[in-house]
């Protein structure tokens, strides 16, 4: 009997091996190991940065501003959202199609472009990092506390900064894969069931469905952007190259796959936003009440529990929860993989050399991690952590112009083999996130330097 092949992709690139060119790789043009026909399991494991980036980033950022536009408009503003998964998407998919095609990281080919912007870059993921981990543990922390009154905000913050923490320190890729998968399903089977029975229950049904008309608010211009921009990843989306050589996908014949991916990752983030404004808009439309304070979760929480039953409030603050969780996971994850690439790229270690220096059991990875940890922890008590959820995603936005006009100009260098370069599509959706997330960016960064 000839022995059962278990290898279901090329692993040359393992979690320890530097980035290489495929140029330069005699194994480039090998063909895709495809599992049996019909075994949906090994059609599964072919995918996964997908799912790690979904989880990551679907967080409070995108429950809080889908669940504030449901609040005002209903689902009028779907239409908003949808165009912001399709930017998010031609973003991750240009982010894995350039890893294919250099061989090399975000940053390493960012310092290809101009020796000066992984400086700039480190000190903008720095920025990030100072932040990031205290806005999300502090609304994990707010959601346990709002189920369970007694719990302390602000030590049970810590307590799950410092946790998220330890599970990317242990964690091979592997694991880390896995372990984000489950928070991405669980968390979305959640909100489903939290939509579903909310459409159930709905008074008025046909009044529910008929704010699906699309509309564009009179003066409120900053809220359809924030939809636009608040759906999917910033940072996570420029970490989605380091999923991608993690999973050992670095070559042309693996165009597909890190197609699919991201067409999966995005089909779950928008179907996780539907559900939450489904949520949204049968709870808080027309009600006056608002997510944007502290009491934000018991604003949603309390009338899930009066309509639908203790159960679903329970559901509800438990999804909360898990969203914030795996973002904060994911987040730190990503991050630290950008902190330390940047620094290597800063240092001028060439890629060829840049395992040590970027691997996640490597001492800049772990160092970069402690430093998001300890700032999580300090930071969390400054209290306001919504607050905080809205001043992260306004310093988190510069990323994305800075990202798709740089995608701009590395994927259609003539260098890059013509299959990988940017067909006119990606060139037009790379420009438009260019010119519409630095809008974005400029509103956000004027409305918290006014709010300061």
């Amino acid at each position: 009997m000839t022995p059962r092949r278990t290898e279901m992709v090329d692993v040359t690139a393992t979690p320890g091996s530097p980035p290489r060119s495929p140029a330069a790789d005699p194994t480039a043009s090998a063909p895709v190991p495809t599992p049996p026909a019909g075994t949906g399991r090994g059609r599964w494991t072919l995918l996964g940065p997908g799912l790690v980036l979904a989880a990551a980033s679907v967080g409070a950022g995108d429950m809080v501003t889908s669940l504030a536009g449901a609040a005002g408009y209903g689902m009028a503003l779907m239409w908003a959202i949808v165009i912001g998964v399709v930017l998010k998407y031609a973003l991750t998919e240009a982010v894995g199609r350039l890893y294919l095609a250099t061989g090399q990281t975000v940053i390493g080919s960012l310092r290809s472009a101009a020796r000066w912007l992984p400086a700039a870059f480190l000190l903008f993921v720095l920025v990030i990092g100072l932040l990031y981990g205290a806005a999300l543990s502090s609304v994990a922390s707010l959601a346990l506390s709002t189920l369970f009154p007694v719990l302390p905000v602000r030590p049970v913050g810590v307590t799950i900064a410092l946790a998220a923490a330890a599970i990317v320190y242990a964690g091979r890729y592997t694991v880390f894969e896995r372990v984000m998968s489950v928070f991405m399903l669980a968390k979305f089977l959640g909100m489903a069931v939290l939509a579903v029975a909310t459409l159930a229950t709905a008074d008025d049904l046909p009044g529910l469905l008929g704010t699906l008309r699309p509309r564009l608010p009179e003066g409120d211009v900053v809220t359809v952007l924030a939809l636009v921009g608040g759906v999917g990843g910033t940072a996570g989306i420029a970490s989605y190259s380091y999923w991608v050589r993690e999973k050992g996908w670095a070559d042309r014949s693996r165009l597909r796959l890190v197609r699919a991916d991201s067409a999966l990752s995005y089909g779950v983030t928008l179907l996780f936003v539907l559900c939450t404004t489904v949520v949204g808009t049968g709870l808080l439309y027309g009600t006056g009440q608002s997510i944007t304070g502290s009491d934000g979760l018991a604003a949603l929480a309390d009338p899930l529990g009066a309509d639908l039953g203790s159960v679903a409030r329970v559901l509800f603050l438990g999804t909360f929860f898990l969203v914030t969780l795996s973002a904060l996971v994911g987040g730190f994850n990503g991050l630290c993989y950008l902190l330390a690439d940047s620094l290597r790229a800063v240092r001028g270690i060439p890629d060829a050399e840049a395992e040590p220096h970027i691997a996640q059991n490597g001492r800049p990875f772990r160092a970069f991690l402690l430093y998001c940890a300890l700032a999580a922890v300090a930071v969390t008590f400054l209290g306001r952590p919504v607050s905080l959820v809205l001043t992260y995603a306004a310093v988190g936005s510069l990323i994305l112009p800075l990202l798709a006009g740089a995608l701009l100009v590395l994927l259609n260098r003539r260098r890059v083999e013509p299959a990988l370069r940017n067909p006119i599509t990606s060139n037009v959706l790379l420009g438009g996130s260019f010119v519409l997330f630095g809008v974005l960016a400029a509103v956000q960064l004027k409305d918290s330097l006014g709010g300061a």
